[in-house]
């Protein structure tokens, strides 16, 4: 079982069934019931807006919340802001269920 499996299994309710492609890492984007999961391209951590909206993150829930990164922001602004970053043939940001 992948390190990362692992680390999300210590999540809570459907949280913790959570995984993604390889390459990516899973978010939950939202507060709420207007919540939704993402997967995010590695890559995308490096990019400015991206580590603002991570360390907003960190400030609301801590830097050692348990379970599925969460970033609170309206989910479809986030979907929108990544769309617009795409560059075929990777996408940059894939929603999933």
């Amino acid at each position: 079982m992948s390190k990362l499996r692992r680390l999300l299994r210590h999540g809570h309710g459907k949280e913790a069934a959570v995984s993604a492609p390889r390459g990516y890492v899973p978010v939950i984007v939202g507060l709420g019931a207007d919540s939704k999961r993402f997967a995010i391209h590695l890559t995308m951590l490096g990019d400015a807006k991206m580590l603002e909206l991570l360390y907003v993150s960190a400030e609301e829930f801590g830097f050692r919340n348990p379970g599925i990164l969460r970033i609170p922001c309206d989910a479809d602004s986030f979907e929108r802001w990544m769309h617009g970053k795409n560059s075929p043939p990777l996408d940059l940001c894939v929603a999933f269920c």
